[in-house]
This record gives C-alpha cells, structure tokens and sequence, in this order.
C-alpha cells in the first residue's frame, strides 16, 4: 500500500516537473528582450528597449530578470513601428530600472490563482510632469483602451464610473512581494512651475492576500516605505516655502469595503519623519504672528518663521487612517530644538479642509529669560516715575507668566488649526491672556493705595498712617 502511494507521489511530481520543464521551454523559445519589448510597447504605448533578459529552462520557479529597461514617453503606432528595436533618446525618457524580477508559482495557475512570489522594480527613475494645461504625461495609461461613445449617447456619470468589486477579480491574488527599490521620482508641474523629488524610494506591498470568497479574512495588503521628499527650487504656491523630509512608513491596506465588496481602500499606517527641514511652513508663520504671543515671548516665538530642522529623531511622526478622502491623525509630534508639538485631527484631501487641534510644549530653560523680558516690557509700559517707585516689574512679569505655565512649570500652549492647506487658519485656545497694558492697569489702583498711604504716613504720622492700611485691606476683600 505505502509503495503505492509512493509511486503516487513520485508520479505527481514527475508530472508537475514535466510540467514546469515544458513551460519553461516555452517560455525559453518565446520569451526574449524583443518579444517583452514589444509587447509592453503595444500596452504601454510606448517604445521600450530592453538590454538583456535572464530566461532559462526554470524560470517560472527562479524567476525572470529584465535588466536595463528603459521606456519613452507617449508615442504614436506609426512613431512606434520606425523606432523598435532602437535606444531610447535621452531627452525623451519616461522612465528607466536597472531591473525588473518576477517571479510566479506554478501550481496555483493549475487552480486558477495568481500567486507571486515576487515582483519588484529595481533602482526605477519615473519622470513625471503635468503640463500648463494640467494634462499629465501619464493620462493616457489611467483611460480606458475602449472607445468612448458619442457624446449624446454617453451613460450618466455614475455607471462610467463604476468602481471595481472584489467579484470581478477572476481568481485569487496571493502575492510574497511587489514593489520598488532605490527609486526615484521626478515631478515637475507646468502649471506652478514647481519641481519635487521622491529619493530613495523603497516601498514594498507584501503578504498581499486577496480572495473574493473568503473576503472578511482575505482582503489585506501589508506595505512597508521608506522615501526622502524634497523641494526643487522654492515653491511658488502653496503652505510652505521649501523642504525636505524623510519618511518611514509600515501599516495595511485593506483594499475592499467588507459590507459593499467594492474598491475602497482603507489605510492605516504608521509615520515616522526620522530627519527633516521645512522653511516657511504656514501654520508656524501664523503662530509667530499672533500679536499677543508677541508681546509674551517676543523672540522666544518668532524662531518659527525661519527653517526648522531635525534629525536622528525616533519619536516624530504621527498614526494616519485614510478612508473616503478623509485622512484622521492622531498621536502626531514634531520635535524641535527650541519645542516640542503634539497635534491630531481631520483633513479632507478632497477639499483640502483642515481641523486639528495643535499643542506647542517649550523649552523650560527659557521661563527665566521670558520673565525677565516681560518685566523689561512691563516696566517700559508705566510712563509714570512716580508710579514705577511703588511698581516691581518682576513680581507682574512673574504674576503674567503663570496663564502661560502647565502644571509642570512649562510654558504650554495650545491651537487650532482650521481652514484649507492653501490658506492655513490658526487661532490660539489656551491660554487667555490679557494685555501687557491691561496687566499694569489692573495692578495700577493697589500701587496708586501703596502711593496714597505713605503720603499719608508722612503727612499724619506712623499711627495713624496704620488706619489707611486697614482701609486698603478692607476694600480688597471687597
């Protein structure tokens, strides 16, 4: 019986490795640079040159290597037929990899399942840029290849646009890794005349699960990214003047609605910004700006409106949830030399509407230098000589901190941030505080009493200068 079943086995696999060699073959004989070229010119339209492809007999099981791939931008059938088999032109380059890999399992095809091992761009430069009338050099791949009907015959907006459920995918979709690495992405906008740059783009999609009937355990993509994103040139519009950030990005995607089986992804990911450098960043400006933290911390404040660094940073970052155009934040921090922020809220990447609640945490070394800045204040605030002889500024300064102060002797602020991203708004919510001014008048009717009774105590004596000072403690407990 059990030698049976061993010459079961044995004939299984001799069956599949028959298998695997005849695909292979196949492949072998139909797979070159020429033939991959081609064909990705005619899905892309676009010309495509290939150096070399590494196929062998194994390939579905080692995988196959594309080496030095290089695609044009936009072009014609007739400017496709005069160009095959030819280098692209350097002036007219899409975009270009030192790799390609992929790899396919064998067996789940016989099942009708996509299962791949692998699938990643290597060392890809994307050029990309919108023109002046805000048609991208990639429109043409996100349109559908069939022809349009007739304007007058054109079905109502909402069955155009019908989104893609889980029960059109023809089979399930298991895949190890896709992704990029080492990438970079150039992006320049006709319209503004702005320039960025993706660098060092690593972004992985692994342990890819998708299955249309088994979605409530099967509907999962686990994505890792790490980038830098910079500035080109200062930027001509917009909430910041220029910058330059790292990020590190782990979390899932869960791309079908579990209840309407429909394409609607779901992101929850984890930010960290590692290092950084952000001028003129629009919520600082306005911070800096608001007339009564002037008054208060005057330079303390004002360090906001030139370029905030950072780096070696575990703890800056934020969690995101990303849902119908509308992103959540939450546990965000940002840590500056000279203060700490923790900020959280909503913003709607459709209308680009902003609600979040911002708090600023600084420095406790700087309470003594704010204090003595805001008696020198106080004290250039009281015109009056004979008045600043009965007025100690430091005893108001300190007396005006302490709106300023949380329960850890910190000077604690706190915002909210409204409006759009273009037009940032921010107001401050804590603490309320009165003016510099207000401050001294408010103290100014118990300095003119301390006035009143030592010219009392000169014109009537000690003893009886000693009756203004009980009438002087009987109307502050009124």
């Amino acid at each position: 019986m059990f030698k049976k079943i061993f010459i079961g086995i044995g004939l299984f696999v001799a069956t599949i490795m028959v298998l695997v060699i005849v695909a292979g073959i196949i492949i072998m004989h139909k797979v070159d640079k020429d033939f991959i070229a081609s064909q990705m010119s005619k899905a892309l339209n676009r010309q495509v040159y290939i150096e070399k492809i590494d196929v062998s007999v194994f390939s579905l099981v080692s995988g196959i290597e594309i080496k030095n791939v290089v695609i044009s931008n936009f072009k014609t059938s007739r400017q496709l037929s005069s160009l095959q088999g030819q280098p692209v032109a350097a002036n007219d380059v899409f975009t270009s990899m030192e790799a390609l890999r992929f790899k396919i399992k064998f067996l789940p095809l016989l099942k009708g399942q996509l299962d791949l091992s692998e699938f990643v761009l290597y060392s890809p430069v994307i050029n990309l840029s919108r023109n002046r009338q805000g048609v991208l050099n990639i429109d043409d791949l996100l349109q559908p290849r069939d022809k349009q009907p007739p304007p007058e015959k054109k079905a109502p907006e909402k069955e155009q646009e019908r989104m893609l459920s889980a029960d059109d995918l023809p089979f399930a979709v298991s895949v190890g890794e896709t992704g990029i690495r080492d990438g970079t992405i150039n992006y320049y906008d006709g319209k503004t005349g702005q320039a960025f740059q993706v660098y060092r783009l690593t972004t992985v999609a692994h342990g890819i699960e998708i299955d249309s009937k088994d979605l409530d355990k099967k509907n999962i993509i686990k994505l890792k990214m790490g980038m830098g994103l910079k500035t080109v040139g200062p930027m001509k519009t917009g909430s910041v003047q220029s910058f330059d950030i790292t990020m590190d990005t782990s979390g899932r995607i869960i791309p079908f609605d579990a209840k309407t089986r429909m394409l609607d992804p779901e992101l929850i990911l984890h930010l960290s910004l590692p290092e950084g450098e952000v001028t003129g960043l629009q919520v600082f400006n306005s911070i800096a700006t608001i007339p009564i933290l002037g008054d208060y911390l005057g330079q303390y404040i004002s360090f906001l409106k030139g370029t905030q660094k950072w780096s070696n940073s575990r703890n800056n970052g934020a969690d995101l949830r990303y849902k119908a155009g509308n992103a959540q934040i939450s546990n965000g921090r940002l840590e500056l030399e000279q203060a700490k922020f923790l900020f959280d809220g909503n913003m709607n990447t459709n209308s680009k509407a902003l609600a979040v609640k911002l708090n600023m945490l600084m420095k406790e070394e700087i309470n003594e230098k704010v204090k003595a800045e805001l008696a020198r204040k106080i004290n250039s605030v009281i015109k009056n000589p004979e008045v600043k002889k009965y007025t100690d500024a430091n005893q108001l300064a300190e007396t005006a901190m302490q709106p300023l102060l949380n329960k850890d002797g910190v000077i604690d602020l706190k915002f909210k941030v409204g409006g759009t991203t273009a037009r940032t708004k921010v107001s401050l919510v804590h603490p309320r505080l009165d003016s510099l001014g207000k401050i001294v008048k408010s103290s100014a009717a118990g300095i003119l009493t301390e006035a009143g009774i030592k010219a009392g105590k000169e014109l009537l004596g000690e003893e009886k200068g000693q009756v203004l000072e009980g009438v002087r403690d009987l109307l502050r407990k009124k």
